[in-house]
């Protein structure tokens, strides 16, 4: 895989991963900084966050953009057809001394922005819809945390079903395509927590060996409790 493509689908999974984030409503300000700060690299392909950023990426211009994207992302991952509506935009078009001439859409709102990012990474990242994948850890949106917690920090959920991340994982692109016999995980931290959760589950199977598991578990615990409070 080329350099360039992998970086196209590196924006098109931190695009995907915001669209299906249930959590927004209970992120603190550094967490809304790291989100602004991705989804600049999304649509300008930079790092650094500015001021003007800051001002188009409003609170409440990402959670309105957010709802136009997640049920589109549905609809291309279950039958392969996504509408999505752009609003006005303009066209900016620079040169630097020796170099060609280049050109940039600017739109006027960010929904607009994320809209057209999507259509462009999907086109340039040649992917299938079959490339659409969902993660093989259902909690992925939230992979450390018990149900009882997840529950706490998803809005508007029903009490008698579980939150929508514990339904299915999150749709993603591989950067390499998995084998058939394997499951695909979004990212390393999901391959780990399934990994964990696998053994634990042949470990009940046997209670001599479980308990004795626990018990190793326990003792590393408090290991690390003893370390943490000697740092200090």
């Amino acid at each position: 895989m080329s350099s360039l493509r992998r970086n196209i689908i590196i924006r098109l999974n931190l695009l995907l991963a915001f669209a299906q984030r249930k959590d927004l409503n209970q992120l603190s300000n550094g967490q809304w900084e790291k989100l602004r700060k991705d989804l600049v690299y999304v649509i300008y392909h930079r790092k650094d966050v500015t001021a003007d950023d800051r001002y188009f990426m409003k609170i409440g211009a990402i959670l309105d953009a957010q709802r136009h994207l997640v049920s589109a992302i549905n609809n291309l991952k279950d039958v392969g057809v996504a509408h999505l509506h752009l609003n006005q935009q303009g066209v900016i078009i620079a040169t630097v001394k020796g170099k060609p001439f280049s050109y940039r859409y600017q739109p006027d709102d960010l929904s607009t922005a994320l809209n057209g990012s999507l259509a462009y990474l999907l086109d340039k990242a040649r992917i299938t819809r079959e490339e659409l994948l969902e993660c093989a850890n259902p909690t992925c949106q939230f992979p450390y945390l018990a149900p009882k917690t997840i529950r706490k920090r998803v809005v508007d959920y029903d009490e008698k079903e579980p939150p929508p991340s514990m339904r299915s994982g999150r749709i993603f692109v591989p950067i390499r395509k998995p084998a058939k016999s394997k499951r695909a995980y979004c990212s390393t931290a999901c391959a780990r927590v399934v990994a964990v959760r696998d053994y634990r589950d042949r470990l009940r199977s046997d209670a001599q060996k479980y308990e004795r598991a626990k018990e190793k578990e326990r003792k590393r615990g408090k290991q690390r409790y003893r370390k943490k409070i000697l740092k200090k």
